[in-house]
């Protein structure tokens, strides 16, 4: 019981001289709750006949003031209730701000943590939490893409340098034809060996990066290259420097020699000849050769000779579409390979080349092992290409007379500038890309371009532009001529 009731008994114990009851008294929900039971009425009537919503009334007897509205509501509805119910509404609400105070004010009761175990002296236990543990792992994730990207970086920049092991030294002295070259590089690694003739000799390291290759050998001094190139970065290795020395045959004096020296290099050149001219860029270079290769070299010389053009055009410009006149330019594109290194295995050859507009000289080299290489040199013209000229013949068949104006690849030609024609007069025109006609009548104008009949232009009294081209029939123009 709060001090208020206290308060408010005595003034009535005062009156009333009756003992005072220590049973505390319920709370404020269970109060009206009761008093609703002892009414007969339920929530529901109580909702009709109060005006106060259900929910309301409802956490008025569950004593959740939580789910009331602000206090000022809250008064109003409890003194209404109370009312209702036939209870002091005073007394009510006064119990009802003691029980608010007393929630307000109370606190909870700590609860002491139980006391821990005193840790062994000179000493801490170490704890493996799931944190440390992702940490951990991604600590070893980082650490090991860095090592791989080191790996992978040291693997691009180191170079496996090619070695050699048969023969064991870089300059030798061996009587022979043929030697197996023998050495070590990077596993894999494709294994590139120049000879003396230029002429390239490849071979692949194996698992354990051995690799071995035949080569020919020549009487005299024969200086080989040797280079590994990496499969995976394609890197080159340092060239590697060989030479072997095949001693020429020794004679005595006064005897003869048992072997005679090889014979030099034949070479005979078909096409193309020297000093030819032509308007095919398609130049074929053909010969016979005792030698195992050929090299073919093209140098600019000049721009060519201007041919004259066909009466009535005017002189094309024969500027080559290359370097300046007199600058070098590389050997054209062969189609079958490398222009300078052509394999010549049956003793023939022929190359396709193609050369732009110019003056050419071709340097065609044969090769063959242990033999001086012979040269020959040959000179040609590329020009451009000849204009055709084609004739259009025009006649006037028809009474009615025309308008008639003829433009030749683009230009007015001379005396058909829009002239009025009459029946039976003819007309000649020249030009190498196209004819433009137009006229006010074009069922009178009948047309032959080189010999062959095209016909009547168009209807009679029809007017226009017609463009005619050879190999085509006469088409409207998008614009007058």
């Amino acid at each position: 019981m709060t001090a208020r009731h206290q308060l408010r008994l005595g003034r009535r114990l005062g009156r009333d001289r009756t003992p005072i009851d220590a049973t505390p008294a319920p709370p404020v929900g269970e109060t009206l709750q009761l008093a609703r039971e002892r009414k007969g009425v339920d929530l529901y009537r109580a909702e009709r006949e109060t005006k106060i919503r259900l929910h309301y009334l409802a956490a008025l007897e569950d004593g959740d003031w939580d789910e009331l509205p602000a206090p000022v509501y809250t008064k109003g509805f409890l003194r209404n209730y109370a009312i209702y119910l036939g209870l002091e509404p005073d007394e009510i609400l006064d119990r009802w701000r003691d029980e608010m105070e007393q929630q307000s004010t109370a606190t909870r009761v700590a609860v002491a943590p139980p006391p821990m175990p005193l840790a062994e002296p000179g000493g801490r236990r170490f704890t493996l939490s799931p944190g440390m543990i992702v940490a951990g792992l991604v600590v070893i994730v980082i650490v090991a893409f860095i090592v791989y990207i080191g790996v992978q970086f040291l693997r691009f920049v180191d170079v496996t340098d090619v070695a050699l092991t048969y023969p064991t030294n870089v300059y030798s002295q061996i009587d022979a034809s043929e030697i197996t070259l023998q050495g070590t590089a990077g596993r894999g690694a494709v294994i590139r060996i120049t000879a003396p003739d230029g002429q390239i000799y490849s071979t692949t390291a194996d698992q354990n990066g051995a690799w071995n290759r035949d080569v020919p050998l020549a009487r005299g001094q024969n200086n080989f290259t040797v280079i590994a190139t990496d499969p995976v970065t394609q890197r080159d290795s340092k060239p590697l420097q060989l030479t072997i020395i095949v001693p020429l045959p020794s004679a005595s004096p006064g005897a003869s020699s048992t072997e005679a020296p090889p014979p030099p290099i034949q070479m005979t050149l078909f096409t193309p000849t020297s000093g030819s001219s032509t308007t095919n860029p398609q130049v074929t270079v053909s010969g016979q050769t005792t030698g195992t290769r050929i090299t073919i070299a093209s140098t600019y010389e000049g721009a060519p000779t201007v041919t004259p053009p066909p009466s009535g055009l005017p002189v094309r410009s024969a500027t080559p579409s290359a370097a300046p006149s007199g600058s070098p330019l590389a050997s054209p594109t062969v189609p079958a390979g490398p222009a300078d290194d052509v394999t010549v295995p049956s003793g023939s050859f022929s190359e396709q080349l193609t050369f732009p507009i110019g003056r050419w000289r071709i340097t065609i080299t044969s090769y063959a092992t242990g033999l001086a290489p012979v040269a020959q040199d040959v000179e040609i013209e590329v020009q451009e290409p000849p204009v055709v000229v084609h004739t259009l013949s025009i006649l006037v068949a028809g009474q009615r007379g025309a308008s008639l104006k003829v433009d030749a690849d683009g230009a007015v030609v001379p005396g058909l500038d829009g002239i009025s024609v009459s029946d039976q007069q003819t007309f000649t025109a020249t030009a190498a890309r196209e004819f433009c006609v137009r006229t006010d009548n074009a069922g009178v104008i009948s047309l032959t371009l080189d010999s062959t009949p095209l016909g009547l232009l168009g209807t009679k009294g029809a007017a226009g532009s017609w463009i005619i081209k050879p190999g085509q029939t006469p088409q409207p123009a998008s614009s007058p001529c």
